[in-house]
């Protein structure tokens, strides 16, 4: 029996697999010819399930069938079951070692095991060009390498599966292509890296040249959401919006459930410049930065109340801050537009009638504790408020991973008070992905 044959990783049209199959199967012994047929059938349709029993038969006769092994490692790994599939795919490799393809996977089992330094070692050990290229080779090797504090590492692997893009211009996965784009500029950013602006452009090319499917229509709304915790990074925010701009101007959201993503985008980059604006004080900040953005509902029941306090807030000295609104209408549109409603809403019913509303739902939400006088509330806001007032901004937090980064102070955890003085905690805030 040959020792190393193709392996069907990329799955072809049916009447090619076909034809693949039986030349496949032609150099196999008549006893398991028919069994590893359909097998390899059943993988196809994509009953793991099945394909993994029929091998699971052949290896009760014949434990030592390389193919069988091959194929239900593969079953295994499909169907997540990876304890099984590092198993079936250590036993391959005793029986033949030189077996590209199946240490490649176990590379990925150990992965998927979270067992980091020994998916390396198998990794290394393979050679992702030799056969067909294997589109999970790089990037799990890179995503190895993040978990085990090797950045720099990490980023040259995810960079060596778009260059077989690039090279190529047919991705085997474009989602697994799209998510080491995701990583590529993250590290670029985080690492202060030159080839950022490129590694965007390079990006925004595969955008225009990939059909843009639901699931990468997810991707990209996760990948901006995930790029907007770099604003730390200065350097990064220009590019950043320019790219937001061109997602927008090209529509590749604009039916998507995540198109929200553009404005909160927007918003996210506007909120580093206003904190660092002299002209917008520690008072108006937290007040522009309180909004109701989480998923659980404690969270939303947590920013809510945040978000009534600040409108309290706001009630009692508006018109003082008249020119300040018009500041931020004008430098930062698209936080002015999460306060219209509020302004509209105080403009007509008045200071006195907003803060009736706002005790009503702090009551309807139970939000304060049951039967607690509304003077005894009203006077807690409005100490908060006053504390909030004489509030000075805090320096910006700066992102950990720039490698000129040096901590000057305590490390800013996830509970603690956000820095930028908005009164929520860090990972509701800045700290928020």
């Amino acid at each position: 029996m040959p020792t190393e044959k193709r392996h069907l990783t990329v799955k072809p049209e049916f009447n090619d697999f076909v034809q693949e199959v039986d030349e496949y199967c032609a150099q196999l012994p008549l006893v398991t010819r028919e069994s590893i047929r359909q097998a390899l059938y059943s993988e196809y349709e994509e009953d793991y399930g099945k394909a993994a029993e029929i091998c699971s038969g052949i290896l009760a006769k014949d434990p030592g069938n390389v193919d069988a092994l091959m194929i239900l490692g593969r079953a295994q790994l499909s169907e997540r079951k990876y304890e099984a599939a590092e198993q079936s795919f250590r036993e391959l490799l005793e029986k033949e070692p030189d077996k590209n393809f199946a240490r490649i996977s176990h590379g990925i089992c150990f992965h998927a095991l979270g067992r980091y330094q020994e998916a390396i070692r198998e990794l290394q050990k393979a050679d992702p060009e030799e056969e067909e290229h294997h589109p999970f080779y790089y990037s799990t090797l890179g995503d190895c390498y993040e978990n085990t504090g090797n950045r720099r590492k990490a980023r040259e692997a995810y960079r060596a599966e778009i260059a077989w893009w690039e090279r190529t211009g047919e991705p085997a996965s474009p989602e697994n292509v799209d998510g080491c784009f995701c990583n590529l500029i993250y590290l670029d950013a985080a690492l202060y890296l030159p080839e950022l602006p490129e590694d965007l452009d390079l990006y925004k090319r595969f955008l225009e040249k990939i059909e843009m499917t639901d699931a990468l229509k997810s991707h990209l709304t996760s990948n901006i959401a995930y790029w907007s915790t770099l604003l730390t990074v200065p350097v990064f925010r220009g590019l950043f919006v320019n790219f937001v701009k061109n997602v927008e101007e090209a529509g590749y959201l604009a039916d998507s459930p995540g198109y929200y993503i553009i404005e909160d985008a927007y918003r996210a980059e506007e909120s580093y410049r206003y904190h660092e604006d002299k002209e917008v004080d520690a008072f108006m900040e937290s007040f522009l930065s309180a909004e109701i953005s989480s998923q659980s509902e404690d969270s939303k029941r947590e920013d809510l109340a945040t978000r009534l306090g600040h409108e309290w807030y706001m009630s009692r000295c508006a018109d003082e801050y008249a020119e300040n609104f018009l500041y931020v209408a004008e430098h930062y549109p698209y936080t002015y537009k999460q306060t219209v409603t509020f302004l509209d809403q105080l403009q007509t019913f008045g200071p006195e009638k907003i803060r009736e509303r706002i005790l009503d739902r702090l009551e309807e939400e139970k939000l304060v504790k049951a039967g607690t006088d509304r003077q005894v509330i009203a006077a807690e806001l409005d100490q908060v408020c006053q504390n909030l007032r004489d509030a000075k901004k805090q320096p910006v937090y700066l992102a950990e991973g720039a490698v000129t980064y040096k901590r000057n102070a305590k490390k800013i955890m996830p509970n603690d008070p956000c820095p930028c003085g908005s009164g929520k905690k860090y990972k509701k805030c800045h700290g928020r992905k």
